[in-house]
Parts: C-alpha cells; sequence; structure tokens
C-alpha cells in the first residue's frame, strides 16, 4: 500500500521544517512529536466526552465544545487526504514516521483509528441529535 500524500500541509510543512537548522532538528522533532501527541488524546477525548453526554442526554456547552473540536480535526483530517498536517513536518525532520498511531499503537489498530474515531463521532451526533429531536417534541 502506498504512502498517503497530503493535499495542502506540504506546502506549510516543508518551507517551515527548512528553516529549522539541522542541530536543531532532535529537538524540534520532539516537541512536535509531545505536541502531536496531547492532540491526538485531546480529540480522543472530545470524542469521548460528546458521546457520554449524548448518551446522558445532556446536550450542552460541553458537549458543543468537545464536538467543534473533534469535527474540526476530522475536518482537517478528511481535507488533507487522511493526513494529520504534523506528520509531514516531523518527517521533513526526520521522522521515519511521523504519525501518533504508529508510534504508540500496534499497526491493526493504528489503521482503523480513523474509522473508529469517526464512527464514534458520528454515533454521538446522531444521539445528540435523537436527544434535541424528544426535547422538541415534547415542548411542542
Amino acid at each position: 500500500m502506498s504512502k498517503r500524500q497530503p493535499v495542502w500541509s506540504d506546502r506549510l510543512t516543508v518551507p517551515l521544517a527548512s528553516r529549522i537548522p539541522p542541530r536543531r532538528r532532535p529537538a524540534a522533532l520532539k516537541a512536535i512529536r509531545i505536541v502531536h501527541t496531547a492532540a491526538f488524546f485531546v480529540i480522543a477525548g472530545c470524542i469521548a466526552v460528546f458521546d457520554w453526554d449524548g448518551i446522558r442526554k445532556r446536550p450542552g456547552k460541553r458537549a458543543s465544545l468537545a464536538a467543534g473540536i473533534a469535527f474540526a480535526e476530522a475536518l482537517t483530517y478528511a481535507s488533507n487526504n487522511q493526513v494529520c498536517p504534523l506528520t509531514p513536518l516531523a518527517e521533513e525532520l526526520g521522522a521515519k514516521s511521523g504519525t501518533v498511531t504508529d508510534l504508540y499503537l500496534p499497526k491493526a489498530v493504528s489503521d482503523r483509528v480513523p474509522l473508529v474515531g469517526g464512527s464514534a463521532l458520528m454515533i454521538g451526533a446522531a444521539v445528540h441529535a435523537l436527544t434535541l429531536r424528544e426535547r422538541r417534541a415534547v415542548r411542542a
């Protein structure tokens, strides 16, 4: 299977990586991995919060904020040919693989993160939509 090529992020990451001196690249790569990992877990947490609030039938500001973050990441990821924008930057700086999932999860799991995460996000959206529909029906 060939590696996915980003649609737009390499136009940003290649010039940025070229500005980082070679002696600073290991530190920059470590910082990118930390930020990338933190973002991965924050977004996964947002999906979990959104789903949990939907299951509990508690739409509100917290669920809206979590959904906004998760959907923004999904749109960013999808618009870039399913490549996280930080991945090419990490690879430009010398990482063999710049993806968070490849670094910390078995391949069988990492290959399914977008499917599982996207499915969980859609389930949360459906549950929230049903809750809002029920509340409107009760008011009418």
